[in-house]
């Protein structure tokens, strides 16, 4: 029943954290709007995106089709995106932010996170596993949490 997918747990600054949530990480390219639409449709209200999942436009598209049509409005939905591996050198932590938010076709999202704790080079996306070492980058990660809080 869609009622019980729209329950909320008051956080301790007023907002309301939705108790479901759709996670869009290894979605199938093509399938992700629908399946975001469709979580839409039956009361979730929660969608869990990230840089590296590279579906962000798909999921964008759909939440705009669920707002013109009058099922939700923006306010209504808690929109996570995370901080990419190869963004956290703090001049690059906007660079990211601003690519999530143009494909997710918003001007906020409700919660960013460091996807990671751990910095890759900038232009990195994803490393074969016996490549990462040389990818790896020294990142300051309070300066990085510190130019997410300027967001």
């Amino acid at each position: 029943r869609s009622s019980d997918l729209t329950t909320f747990v008051n956080l301790n600054d007023g907002r309301k954290f939705p108790t479901f949530g759709l996670g869009t990480w290894l979605s199938d390219k093509g399938k992700v709007q629908e399946a975001v639409e469709y979580a839409i449709d039956i009361g979730i209200r929660h969608i869990d995106c990230a840089y590296l999942y590279q579906n962000e436009e798909e999921v964008g598209n759909a939440i705009t089709k669920k707002i013109k049509e009058g099922k939700v409005k923006r306010e209504d939905l808690y929109i996570t995106s995370k901080l990419w591996l190869s963004f956290h050198r703090p001049e690059d932590v906007k660079k990211c932010i601003a690519e999530s938010l143009k494909w997710l076709q918003t001007d906020y999202v409700d919660l960013y996170l460091i996807h990671w704790p751990v910095a890759f080079k900038p232009g990195v996306l994803m490393p074969k596993t016996e490549e990462a070492e040389e990818w790896y980058d020294k990142a300051d990660h309070l300066a990085t949490w510190k130019a997410m809080e300027a967001l």
